[in-house]
């Protein structure tokens, strides 16, 4: 290396040494050895090391902050010496290229301008190296960014999938392995429950509770730890296949289930091949034989018929299913092909996140399938009709779904191919949540039912062979004004459940009118004819003004049959419906619909926090949405149940079931239009409860 020298020093000729002195070491070694070890880091990798691995750091004392070093020490430049020499303040000077080498009596002899020529033609090439070098740089950072990037949004889905037959028409997987973050995030959310505060004992709790679930189902003979644990890799699989319209008819009708009508794959990861087969040849004992097919040990029973299940175990995977099956799982090798069916590929690149279950439909073909199943059975039964093809083509091809934990929730999402029905309702906040009571435990709510159902029976009140039936429907609505007139004002529909202040419960559907003259033309048509049928029938009709509003009640008590001493104390045998301007209520009683109608903006269920925070959670602008409160229907049951339960039962259940019920919040899903796709998301959340008081 030559000296450090100032931009004013004369430059010196290089001497032979330095012309052999070799260049420092290029930075690509270090990110080599890097990139090399990314795979193992990476998010959402897909080798399980064990079952339930580690949810905490190994035992040992932490590292320090200091003891990382600061952000340049983190970067793969070598630590400096123990003892390093005083930094000089100059730029130390790069070698020259061997190209550049020479004495300065080579240096061509010509005027003064081509004299200086060289001197600034000398630097350039180092200034162009250092150049090329930031822009390699920065094409290796931005590609391993992107090659990261790609990495994470897509998690792997467990290798059972290469084990499937391609005529799989639903796969479930579970990961008990914990992919990515999954490990720590199911920790988080078990803190929540009694005994899982101390995350190091975690892992012990679940395999405990593992364990009492394997003696339970091996009558103490078999404990998850013990027997399963040893050999299980964390993945389980299950696929079932479709029947075909062959075997449907062949198959004796009083004895569903023959095989062929339909078939399960169940696919296990294993980590020990001796162990798997030790367990297998345990739980069955001499009953078991044992052959060879293509490189793997299958097991069947010793008096196997028809319909035998065998089991097969590879040194990767442990398959069950029937000997068909479960041989052409073999000869996949675990490259089975069904993860490049369109369907699946479709239903896969909607995984984007690290998960703990993840389910895969084909709906199509499983309702094609049926029909055929149908034409087999009874043939001619659908020759003469476009029915099944009509609701064949409304029907989305493929639906995925899959579940994970975080912190505070277990989080499922899912999506679909939007359904054909001839009408698209957009993603936007309903204005029925302004008059729903507060303390409402449940809520159903879909946009535009109206439209959405005058749509669907389109498609089939086109067809020349449902005429005569819709014609006898649409006289049978006449009286009420035809199907515009009952359903056509229909607009965003909710089906709600509220306690009331004395314990009872009240609930029903709550309607946002498109039209409110229709809506009102309706009930005031029904009242007429209800009038004229209630006395005989022995029903009383009340009517009462509350704030503007009218309520009609419907009392049931004197009604053949009918007694509200039957009913369970404070509940009446009455229904009860109102029609004010933006809503339209009917349900059970009238004390409920009048709570409702009492409910205005900044008092209802879209101020509840839960509910509120719970929604914007998951979507507030949607096309539908459904709310239950686990919390507040317990504490409404359990008075209940109390009264009803031996008191050793109650007790059992105060002390043993209870504390891992109560950190079970609520329920909140939403669905939301998003182009083609229909998407849902849901969160079953949970909380730590509060102590109680001394």
């Amino acid at each position: 290396m030559s000296e450090p020298r100032t931009p004013g020093d004369d430059a010196t000729p290089p001497t032979p040494e330095s012309a052999e002195e070799p260049a420092p070491e290029s930075a690509e070694e270090p990110a080599a050895e890097s990139a090399s070890a990314a795979p193992d880091s990476a998010p959402g990798g897909d080798v399980p090391a064990e079952a339930w691995p580690e949810l905490v750091p190994s035992a040992g004392p932490a590292p320090s902050a200091t003891s990382w070093g600061s952000p340049s020490q983190l970067s793969s430049t070598p630590p400096p010496a123990a003892n390093p020499a005083p930094e000089s303040p100059f730029e130390p000077a790069e070698p020259l290229p061997d190209t550049r080498l020479g004495t300065v009596g080579d240096a061509p002899v010509g005027d003064g301008a081509a004299a200086a020529s060289p001197a600034v033609t000398r630097r350039s090439p180092i200034g162009l190296r250092w150049g090329l070098a930031v822009v390699g740089i920065l094409i290796v950072v931005a590609a391993s960014a992107l090659i990261v990037s790609l990495a994470s949004g897509r998690p792997a889905t467990s290798i059972a999938l290469g084990y499937m037959p391609a005529n799989i028409s639903q796969y479930s997987e579970v990961r008990m392995d914990l992919p990515g973050d999954q490990r720590q995030k199911l920790a988080a959310f078990l803190a929540n429950f009694p005994g899982f505060k101390d995350q190091a004992q975690v892992e012990p709790k679940i395999n405990e509770a593992l364990d009492k679930l394997v003696r339970a189902v091996t009558s103490d003979k078999q404990t998850y730890t013990t027997d399963i644990l040893p050999w299980f890799a964390g993945q389980l699989a299950v696929g079932n296949g479709l029947p075909t319209g062959s075997t449907v008819a062949a198959a004796n009708p009083l004895s569903p289930g023959l095989e062929g009508v339909s078939s399960t794959l169940i696919v296990v990861t294993i980590k020990d091949q001796a162990k798997a087969e030790a367990w297998l040849t345990s739980v069955g004992g001499s009953g078991l034989l044992k052959a060879s097919y293509n490189g793997a040990d299958v097991w069947t029973p010793s008096n196997a018929g028809p319909l035998a299940i065998a089991t097969a175990v590879t040194d990767k995977v442990l398959i069950v299913g029937s000997v068909t099956d479960v041989h052409a799982a073999i000869d996949t090798k675990g490259q089975g092909t069904l993860a490049n069916d369109a369907d699946f590929k479709a239903a896969l690149g909607q995984v984007d996140r690290d998960y703990a279950v993840l389910s895969v439909i084909r709906m199509r073909p499983i309702i094609d399938n049926l029909v055929k199943t149908l034409s087999a059975l009874r043939p001619g039964l659908l020759s003469g009709t476009q029915i099944d093809d009509t609701l064949i083509a409304m029907i989305p091809a493929w639906q995925m779904s899959l579940g994970r934990f975080e912190n505070d929730a277990f989080v499922t999402t899912g999506a679909y191919p939007s359904y054909a029905i001839g009408y698209d309702t957009p993603n936007r906040r309903t204005s029925l949540l302004d008059h729903v009571p507060p303390k409402t435990i449940a809520w159903v709510e879909y946009h535009d039912v109206g439209p959405a159902l005058k749509a669907f029976l389109d498609k089939f009140r086109a067809l020349p062979e449902t005429k005569g039936p819709f014609a006898q429907f649409d006289q049978a609505l006449s009286i009420l004004g035809g199907f515009d007139g009952v359903f056509g004002w229909w607009g965003d529909t909710a089906f709600v459940v509220t306690p009331a202040a004395d314990g009872t419960i009240g609930g029903g559907l709550l309607i946002q009118p498109r039209d409110q003259a229709a809506a009102t033309q309706l009930f005031t048509t029904f009242q007429t004819y209800l009038t004229i049928a209630a006395a005989s029938a022995g029903v009383t009709v009340r009517v009462e003004d509350h704030d503007g509003t009218k309520i009609t009640t419907l009392d049931y008590s004197a009604a053949p049959g009918m007694s509200s001493s039957s009913l369970p104390p404070g509940y009446k045998a009455e229904f009860a419906y109102a029609v004010s301007d933006g809503v339209v209520v009917f349900g059970y009683g009238r004390d409920w619909v009048a709570s409702v109608l009492d409910t205005k903006p900044g008092a209802s269920l879209a101020d509840n926090d839960r509910f509120k925070s719970g929604l914007a959670r998951v979507g507030a602008e949607n096309i539908g949405s459904t709310y239950i409160d686990f919390n507040a229907i317990r504490a409404l049951v359990e008075p209940l149940a109390q009264k009803m339960a031996p008191s050793d039962m109650w007790s059992t259940y105060q002390t043993e079931v209870k504390p891992y019920l109560a950190p079970i919040d609520t329920l909140i899903q939403a669905l939301r239009r998003d182009g083609t796709l229909d998407r849902g998301t849901g969160a079953i959340t949970v909380h730590e409860p509060p102590s109680p008081a001394p």
